[in-house]
C-alpha cells in the first residue's frame, strides 16, 4: 500500500480547503469502509486523504421546508436509528441489510453514494425516493438529482474539489408507501444480485405516482421508467403489476459474472418488482 498524507479538518470550512489547496489526488474519507479496502486492493492511490469524522456539520437528519436533510456523514447505524425515518420503509430495510452491524457504525450515506458501486445497497431507495444530493466548494453549492449523479460504474459527477453535504428527500403530504428487497448469496456481508425499490402514492384504488429503482442491474443504480409509466395513473391490480414488472425486467441491462447470471437476474427482477410493489401496496 503506497503512502498517502492524512488531513484532519476540525469543521467544512478548512475540509473544502484541504479540496481546493492540493492538486494531486485528494480524497475525501469519511467511514473509509470503501476507501480502505479500494487502497489496498490498489483501485484507488490517493497521495492525500481528508478526513470528515470530526466535521459536525455533515452528520445528522432533520426535517426542514417539507424535505428530510440527511447529512453526508451520517452513518448507516444512525440513518437506521433515527425516529424521522419511520415513515419511509425502503431506506430503513436498505440501512438493516447493509453489509454487517459493526460496518453499519462506521460506514456512512456519502461512502456508498459516492463509491458508485451498481450494487450500493442505499441507492435504489434514495432513488426511489427521489433524493437531491447537494456538493459543496469552496466555490460555494450545487444540487441535482441523485439520478444524474451516477454515470457509470464508480463514476459520479462529483467534482475533486467537492464535498458530498447533504441528502435531500421530499417529503409528500399525501398518502405514500415503500418497500425494498436485497437478494444476495447469504444473509449478512452480501453483495446484492439484485435489490429492487419502490415508492407508491395512492388515491383510493389508483396509482397516483410511482417510482421504481432497481441495483446490481445496469452499470449503475437505475429508475425503470418504462415500468413506471405503465402503472402511473392507473388501478392497482394484478394485471397491471406484472406487466410493470416484466417491462422492468426488459429495461435492466445485467451482466453475467461468477455471482449470478444476467438471465437469472432478470428473472428475479421480474419477480421482486411484482413482489415490492404489492408489498408496499400493503404498506398503506
Amino acid at each position: 500500500m503506497r503512502d498517502f498524507e492524512l488531513l484532519q479538518p476540525k469543521n467544512l470550512a478548512d475540509a473544502l480547503d484541504a479540496l481546493a489547496q492540493n492538486n494531486a489526488s485528494v480524497h475525501p474519507l469519511a467511514g473509509g469502509t470503501d476507501m480502505l479496502v479500494d487502497i489496498r486492493a490498489q483501485r484507488a492511490q490517493p497521495d492525500v486523504l481528508v478526513a470528515l469524522q470530526n466535521v459536525n456539520e455533515l452528520r445528522g437528519v432533520t426535517r426542514t421546508n417539507g424535505h428530510l436533510r440527511v447529512g453526508a456523514s451520517t452513518t448507516i447505524a444512525e440513518f437506521l436509528k433515527n425516529p424521522l425515518l419511520t415513515e419511509h420503509d425502503a431506506l430503513r430495510q436498505a440501512a438493516s441489510v447493509f453489509a454487517n452491524p459493526l460496518i453499519r457504525n462506521s460506514a456512512t450515506i456519502a461512502g456508498n453514494i459516492g463509491s458508485a458501486s451498481p450494487a450500493g445497497d442505499m441507492l435504489p431507495p434514495l432513488l426511489a425516493f427521489d433524493a437531491q444530493i447537494e456538493l459543496v466548494s469552496k466555490n460555494g453549492t450545487r444540487t441535482m438529482p441523485l439520478n444524474e449523479f451516477f454515470l457509470g460504474p464508480r463514476k459520479t459527477a462529483r467534482n475533486a474539489n467537492e464535498l458530498i453535504s447533504n441528502l435531500q428527500l421530499p417529503i409528500s403530504n399525501l398518502q405514500t408507501a415503500s418497500a425494498f428487497y436485497k437478494l444476495g448469496l447469504r444473509q449478512a456481508d452480501a453483495i446484492s444480485l439484485v435489490s429492487v425499490a419502490v415508492w407508491l402514492q395512492r388515491d383510493s384504488d389508483m396509482i397516483r405516482d410511482v417510482r421504481i429503482a432497481l441495483g446490481a442491474v445496469a452499470p449503475r443504480p437505475m429508475r425503470a421508467t418504462r415500468a413506471e409509466e405503465i402503472l402511473h395513473g392507473q388501478i392497482f391490480n394484478e394485471t397491471n403489476v406484472k406487466e410493470a414488472a416484466r417491462v422492468a425486467s426488459e429495461e435492466c441491462a445485467p451482466i453475467d459474472d461468477l455471482r449470478a447470471s444476467a438471465n437469472y437476474r432478470r428473472r428475479m427482477v421480474n419477480v421482486y418488482v411484482r413482489r415490492m410493489l404489492e408489498q408496499a401496496w400493503r404498506n398503506f
